[in-house]
């Protein structure tokens, strides 16, 4: 006899976590959208001064190799064997995000 109890264990834990982290992100979006922004200026403002210079060929490499079939493979294959973690807890954040 199949027992449910992992699967709802699964279900619970991610839909709590994903709840609660939707909530906390909602909360501090604001203040972590302003860091964001104010970290890119001082980055373009840099490079544009020349104190330092942004490798744009090695960014555009590591865009290339996550885009890469035989690597996303590698990527989605722990989140399909997670399926029921991965679907509760983007339920919970969703709500999360709502509700904060």
């Amino acid at each position: 006899k199949m027992s449910l109890a992992p699967a709802v264990y699964l279900l619970g834990i991610g839909g709590i976590g994903g709840f609660f982290i939707g909530y906390a992100l909602k909360k501090i979006a604001k203040i972590l959208a302003i860091a964001i922004g104010v970290f890119f200026l001082a980055v373009i403002s840099l490079s544009y001064i020349g104190a330092f210079t942004i490798n744009h060929d090695g960014i555009v490499e590591l865009i290339s190799k996550l885009l890469d079939p035989n690597q996303a493979a590698e990527v989605l294959m722990p989140l399909i064997a997670n399926l029921p973690l991965v679907g509760s807890f983007t339920v919970g954040f969703l709500i999360g995000l709502k509700k904060g």
